[in-house]
């Protein structure tokens, strides 16, 4: 069984920055059990990852770590994100995008702090759990953390001491706070939900364009007359509308598209998209402010928001997103922030390989493995030190021999 006893040498630059947050065995918990979430083959819950720690302390310690330690968990994030936007950054910037969704968790346990009920959107079920406003860059064909914040409702919010904000109140707090290089061209991208004057308005007040899709029952109006956003839209592209090959995230596809320039309520002048994929008959409408984008670029760019997407899914299905089984509220913020630096932490490792195309200034977007070839890659790492360091300190010869091979293969 893989265990974990210390920090490898190629990843100690990632954490060495962080070190002046936390007290020195506050760090050492934080190393670990990050560690331990890049390399675990079956969940993140407190035993599992105490469980690959060598020489660890009960489990219990671990999850004191998490709601009694002291360090700032959002700030030790972005510090994250700008160090890695740092290692990708070109001189003229271009464009990055910030990138705004939510995911939830269903959680069984009454006693848990801030559950409350939801209708839980993946199993079309009412529930009761968490809900998380998911932030995320994209820059250079990388996908970076930026935040997690955990929505409490109005009386949970009393119970726990905070203060009650809605999903779009925190998106909106994000972007103000959001401080990044100059020279880059932020887009915030968001869906239907969180097109409203809240968000616009936070965007508008940093400089930065936005994206989003507006509801089919959102009235347009175009020449002193409001229309639905969704008969509009067809009537629209079966009119005017022309097909262009657009390159998404991952792949390109046709379009169909058709821009029309109109207001809508608390948003103002703006442009809207209205674009279709071949092969289907669903309409999409996408709102900007951005005037004079060109529309092919607008949809392209849209495109992208599909990454926050594949971080969640990757965040759930490799690194525990919703494995957390503390009662503390804020135990449960540090399980979701250090879900989101395990992540960091193996986008480091993949950019630090050798020979990848991180290191290729040349590329304007760069293809990284998937997160689980690069968790695959950690525990091969931690193995191979793990095996020279038993060689380096063996004095059996036929014991040194055999680690010998082993470490070959």
């Amino acid at each position: 069984m893989l265990t974990i006893g210390k920090v490898p040498r190629k990843i100690k630059p990632f954490f060495n920055r962080l070190a002046e947050n936390f007290g020195r065995p506050a760090f050492r918990h934080f190393c670990l059990l990050v560690l331990a979430m890049a390399a675990s083959q079956a969940g993140s819950t407190i035993q599992r990852l105490a469980a690959l720690l060598r020489d660890s302390t009960h489990r219990t310690k671990h999850g004191e770590f998490l709601y009694k330690s002291d360090w700032d968990a959002p700030s030790v994030i972005q510090q994250i994100a700008l160090d890695t936007l740092r290692r990708l950054y070109r001189k003229h910037g271009g464009p990055c995008y910030l990138i705004i969704d939510e995911t939830q968790t269903l959680k069984r346990a009454k006693k848990m702090s801030a559950v409350s009920k939801l209708y839980h959107h993946a199993t079309g079920k009412y529930g009761t759990g968490h809900t998380m406003l998911k932030v995320c860059l994209w820059y250079r064909g990388v996908t970076i953390p930026w935040a997690t914040w955990m929505w409490v409702s109005r009386d949970n919010a009393k119970a726990e001491k905070l203060e009650f904000a809605k999903l779009t109140e925190l998106a909106a707090v994000t972007i103000h706070n959001a401080e990044l290089p100059k020279n880059l061209k932020v887009t915030v991208l968001f869906d239907a939900y969180y097109l409203c004057d809240v968000v616009a308005d936070a965007c508008r007040a940093r400089g930065w364009h936005y994206i989003g899709v507006g509801k089919g029952n959102r009235n347009f109006t175009i020449g002193g007359q409001k229309r639905r956003l969704d008969e509009y839209g067809r009537n629209v592209l079966n009119n005017s509308g022309r097909w262009h090959r657009i390159n998404g995230l991952c792949s390109s596809g046709m379009y169909q598209i058709a821009e029309r320039v109109g207001l809508m309520k608390h948003l103002g002048e703006v442009k809207v998209l209205f674009s279709r994929r071949r092969d289907e008959r669903k309409t999409a409408a996408l709102v900007t402010d951005d005037l004079g984008a060109p529309a092919m670029r607008v949809v392209g760019d849209y495109l992208k928001r599909w990454a926050v997407e594949l971080l969640i899914k990757d965040q759930k299905q490799h690194l525990g997103l919703g494995d957390y089984r503390v009662l503390r509220y804020r135990a449960v913020v540090r399980h979701l922030a250090l879900v989101d630096i395990a992540y960091a932490c193996l986008t480091h490792l993949a950019l630090s390989e050798r020979g990848a195309q991180g290191h290729d200034k040349n590329k304007n977007v760069l293809r990284l493995a998937p997160i689980s070839q690069l968790k695959a890659r950690m525990r091969q790492v931690v193995w191979q030190e793990t095996v020279e360091d038993v060689v380096k300190h063996a004095h059996e010869k036929p014991v040194i021999r055999r680690l010998e091979k082993l470490l070959a293969a």
